[in-house]
């Protein structure tokens, strides 16, 4: 019963991430009575119904889904489903101000996406929602491109992306990478603020998994704040939350960038779903490990494919620190896989999410994340004297090794 249900459950997360699609509606039902409480099946049966023409369906389901996303606090999910729900059936003025009600009941609203939304007042809020248009973009797909017109403000629902952050030293030099970082759930992005500024992307954006946003345009804002000043200020509180803390954190932001992108020797153990089955292993390094989780180049002798079978994987990933002398054991699920093209070759590139982490493990972790530039130095050189010492053995070890 047990295997069941973990099996059950790896369907799930796998649905939720896009990885499996399911186009039955008697499907999601029977998995809706195993996961009654689960908002986001039900707002992937709200979509199907939605698209079978099953519209009085859809927003009961839409309406269910936020009802679950406000108990777990996920204020930005709610809204968006509601939005959702009141595009089919619209809302009397008491439903309106019953669902305002209950999104001021929650526990926490110290995010600064929570807190824009949480500070509106009622008829605000609904001009608001009124605008905002859900869209959801596949993995790999560039949302945004160096050099695009910023016309857009987009809040992140689900998923995960990578912002790649560019900038010229001097005018007309050539345009230099700064540094890269990961986008996810409640972040925003789209740098439309102050409105009397025209201004064009500054960076790439793209999707690493399956990811749904919430977006509205800049004229749609600026005509909301015209009628709604309050609405103004929740836009520049919005932002400046974000300025401060990226000033606050530049300082290092950069260092803890090149940090989590210190090849770190690793071995891979994917785990079948068939029990009984032994896991497969591969060794390989982290191109980028952080507290969440790590992107895992498996090599290039490696043979690659059946990608599309990857994702919601259990493994069990061994990190070798070098400057701490020790391996690490972490527990995580394979998110996304994809062949890549590496020293004239094609690799195999995966991405772990970390879920079963030790507190001892954590702070070794951290540590490695967040350490001085000199012990950053000294990774770099035992890094180079463990490839060049190891280097034929990779080259001949588990070359006839398949993903499967």
């Amino acid at each position: 019963m047990k295997d069941h249900m973990n099996k059950q459950t790896s369907i799930v997360s796998r649905i939720i991430e896009g990885s499996i699609t399911i186009d039955s509606i008697a499907e999601l039902e029977n998995l809706l009575k195993a996961f009654p409480n689960n908002p986001w099946l039900h707002k992937i049966f709200a979509d199907l119904l939605k698209r079978d023409k099953s519209f009085y369906a859809a927003a009961d389901e839409y309406g269910t889904a936020a009802e679950l996303f406000m108990e777990k606090n996920m204020t930005l999910q709610a809204i968006v489903c509601k939005t959702f729900e009141w595009q089919i059936l619209q809302p009397s003025n008491q439903e309106g101000k019953a669902f305002y009600l209950s999104l001021h009941q929650g526990r926490s609203k110290n995010t600064g996406v929570q807190s824009f939304f949480i500070k509106m007042k009622y008829p605000e809020l609904i001009a608001f929602m009124t605008e905002l248009a859900p869209r959801h973009f596949s993995a790999g797909s560039m949302i945004k491109r160096f050099g695009d017109e910023e016309n857009t403000l987009y809040f992140v629902m689900s998923g995960s992306l990578e912002e790649t952050i560019y900038h010229r030293l001097k005018k007309g030099e050539r345009i230099q990478k700064r540094l890269t970082r990961n986008l996810g759930e409640n972040d925003f992005f789209g740098d439309i603020y102050p409105f009397e500024e025209e201004k064009v992307s500054q960076s790439t954006i793209e999707a690493v998994t399956r990811v749904e946003f919430a977006k509205i345009s800049k004229s749609s804002v600026m005509a909301i704040c015209r009628k709604y000043p309050n609405v103004k200020l929740l836009v520049s509180n919005l932002y400046k939350t974000r300025w401060d803390s990226a000033e606050e954190e530049f300082s290092w932001t950069v260092r803890r960038t090149v940090r989590r992108k210190l090849p770190t020797k690793v071995n891979l153990k994917i785990f079948k779903d068939e029990l009984g089955k032994i896991p497969v292993n591969f060794d390989g390094f982290t191109e980028n490990i952080s507290l969440g989780g790590a992107r895992v180049v498996l090599g290039s002798n490696y043979e690659t494919g059946h990608f599309d079978t990857l994702a919601g994987k259990n493994v069990k990933l061994q990190i070798y620190l070098p400057i701490e002398f020790v391996n690490l054991s972490i527990q995580g699920t394979t998110v996304w896989g994809k062949e890549v093209p590496l020293e004239g070759k094609t690799t195999a590139v995966v991405g772990i999410q970390f879920k079963d982490m030790t507190d001892t493990d954590r702070r070794l972790l951290q540590g490695y994340n967040f350490g001085s530039e000199s012990e950053q130095n000294l990774m770099w050189n035992l890094w180079d004297s463990l490839m060049q010492k190891e280097s034929l053995i990779l080259d001949d070890k588990n070359s006839n090794k398949k993903i499967v």
